[in-house]
C-alpha cells in the first residue's frame, strides 16, 4: 500500500508541482521591496569627467534654426545612466508609490506617477496592443519607458535619490529600519529630524537627515551635460594617408584620454555614411553586420527596413541595451527615444547663457521686465515658461535629429511615445587628468561605499 501511495504522490507532484513553483516565482517577481538593498548607489551609471567642447549644431540646419549655434563651453564632471530608464525600473517606482501611499488613502499620488499609455493611440493607426501592453507586459521590461512627462521624470529622480541614500542612512541608525524612507519623494523636510530614532552608540542626535545625505541628488542632465556625453568619442580618426598617433587627443591607443569629437554623428561626419556595422568591429563595436548603429526612421514609412533585410530591426523603440554608440559604454544616446533634459527652452539660449556649466532654469527667463518679455502658449508663441528641451532623436525621427546639437521642446506636463529619459548626478572632485576610461581609486567617493557596506 505504501508503494502505491508513493507512486500516486509522485504523479501528483508531476501534475501540480510546476504550477506551485510558477506561482511562487510570480509572487517573488511581483514583490515590492520597500527597503533599499545595500548596494553601490552609482551602479548603472558612467563617470564622465568634465572638460570643454563645442556645444551646438555642427552641421547645416535643414530647418534654418538659429537656436543652437556653435559655442565653446565647459562642463564639470558628472555621472549619467548607461541606459535609458526602462519600463521595469519605472514600474519599480510606481509600485513603490502604490504600496506606500495606498494605505494612506492617497491613490492620487500613485495615479499621477503612471505614464500615459494613450500616447500610443492614434485615430488612423492600429496601436491598441501597444496601449495595453508596452508599459505593463514583462516582455517590454527592458524597453525605454515613454509617455512620461518632464515633471514625472523629475519625481522619479527624487525617488531614486531616496533609494540611493536609504541604505546608508539605515545602516547608521538615522532612519527607522522598518519603514520606507520617503525623504525627497515626499518633499517634506520638516519630517527629516530623526533624533528620536537614532540607535544607541551611533552618531549624535541633534542633526537633521539633510546633514547626512551622502550623494548629490539624482536629476535630469542639463542640456550641456547631455550633449557633451553624446559628442564624447575617442577621436581615433586620422587624416587620409596618416597613422593615428599613439597618445594625445587623436590617439588610437586604448589607454588614451577620451575627448569630445566635433562631428554630428559617432559613426561619421554626415548622415548615413558608415551607419551600418561592417563586421570588422570587436567587442561592443561588433554589432550585426549590415544593421544600423542606431534606431531611427530611415525615410517616409521606413521604420525598420525590409523583411529579411532589416535596417535597425526595430519598428518601435528597442531594448535599452541596444545600439552602443559611445566608447564610454553608453547606449542609445542617439536614437531609440528622445530624452528630457533639465533646461527650459528658449530659442536664443546660446546668446545669454554662461559658458561654464550652462543651464537655463526658471530663475532667469527673458529680459529684465517679465511683462515685456513673456511667453504664453497660444497667445504670441508656441513657447511657454513650461517648455522643456528634449534631445537625441528617436525611432520615429529622421537621422537629422540624432545629431546632438539639435534641440526641440515640449511642455513639461505633456508626453508622447518617443520621449524617455535617463538620470544624471554631479560628481564633485572628479575633474582631473586621469584617463576617462579608468575609475581606479574612485576619488572622494570611496568613503561612500564603506558606509553602504555596513550592516
Amino acid at each position: 500500500m505504501n508503494f502505491i501511495n508513493t507512486i500516486l504522490l509522485f504523479f501528483a507532484l508531476l501534475l501540480i508541482g510546476p504550477k506551485l513553483i510558477s506561482t511562487e516565482q510570480n509572487k517573488t517577481s511581483n514583490t515590492v521591496i520597500l527597503l533599499a538593498p545595500n548596494k553601490d548607489p552609482y551602479a548603472g551609471t558612467v563617470l564622465v569627467r568634465g572638460g570643454t567642447f563645442s556645444m551646438g549644431l555642427d552641421e547645416e540646419s535643414v530647418i534654418a534654426d538659429w537656436n543652437n549655434n556653435i559655442r565653446r563651453v565647459t562642463v564639470s564632471a558628472f555621472r549619467i545612466d548607461q541606459y535609458e530608464v526602462s519600463n521595469k525600473k519605472y514600474r519599480d517606482y510606481t509600485n513603490w508609490i502604490k504600496e506606500v501611499y495606498r494605505p494612506l488613502k492617497n491613490d492620487s499620488v500613485y495615479k499621477s506617477s503612471l505614464p500615459d499609455t494613450l500616447v500610443w493611440k492614434s485615430a488612423l493607426a492600429f496601436n491598441e496592443p501597444m496601449v495595453e501592453g508596452y508599459f505593463r507586459y514583462k516582455s517590454f521590461n527592458d524597453y525605454p519607458v515613454v509617455g512620461v512627462t518632464w515633471e514625472q521624470a523629475n519625481a522619479y529622480c527624487r525617488w531614486r535619490t531616496d533609494r540611493a541614500n536609504e541604505s546608508a542612512l539605515r545602516a547608521n541608525g538615522l532612519i527607522d529600519a522598518k519603514s520606507p524612507y520617503m525623504g525627497k519623494t515626499q518633499i517634506d523636510y520638516d519630517r527629516a529630524d530623526s533624533a528620536s530614532r537614532v540607535k544607541p552608540n551611533r552618531r549624535p542626535t541633534n542633526r537633521n537627515l539633510d546633514d547626512y545625505v551622502l550623494i548629490p541628488d539624482f536629476r535630469l542632465p542639463t542640456e550641456a551635460e547631455w550633449e557633451y556625453t553624446a559628442k564624447m568619442s575617442s577621436q581615433k580618426q586620422a587624416g587620409p594617408g596618416e597613422n593615428a598617433p599613439r597618445s594625445g587627443p587623436n590617439s588610437s591607443h586604448k589607454g588614451a584620454t577620451l575627448n569630445p569629437l566635433d562631428a554630428p554623428f559617432p559613426w561619421a561626419s554626415t548622415g548615413n555614411e558608415n551607419i551600418r556595422y561592417n563586421g570588422n568591429g570587436r567587442g561592443k563595436e561588433k554589432g550585426v553586420t549590415g544593421m544600423f548603429k542606431a534606431n531611427f526612421k530611415n525615410g517616409s514609412g521606413d521604420y525598420m527596413g525590409m523583411s529579411g533585410k532589416a535596417n535597425d530591426g526595430a519598428a518601435l523603440p528597442n531594448r535599452v541595451d541596444s545600439y552602443n554608440q559611445s566608447p564610454l559604454g553608453i547606449f542609445n544616446i542617439r536614437g531609440n527615444v528622445n530624452e528630457w533634459v533639465m533646461d527650459i527652452y528658449r530659442p536664443m539660449s546660446n546668446v545669454d547663457m554662461d559658458d561654464f556649466n550652462p543651464y537655463r532654469g526658471n530663475t532667469v527667463l527673458d529680459g529684465e521686465d517679465a511683462d515685456l518679455a513673456s511667453y504664453e502658449t497660444g497667445v504670441n508663441t508656441l513657447i511657454s515658461d513650461k517648455s522643456r528641451v528634449y534631445k537625441g532623436g528617436s525611432w520615429k525621427d529622421g537621422i537629422y535629429w540624432l545629431s546632438p546639437g539639435t534641440r526641440r521642446f515640449l511642455d513639461q506636463d505633456k508626453s508622447n511615445n518617443n520621449i524617455g529619459f535617463r538620470c544624471a548626478v554631479s560628481a564633485f572632485g572628479m575633474d582631473n587628468s586621469k584617463p576617462m576610461n579608468s575609475e581606479s581609486s574612485a576619488g572622494p567617493f570611496n568613503w561612500i561605499k564603506n558606509l553602504f557596506n555596513r550592516n
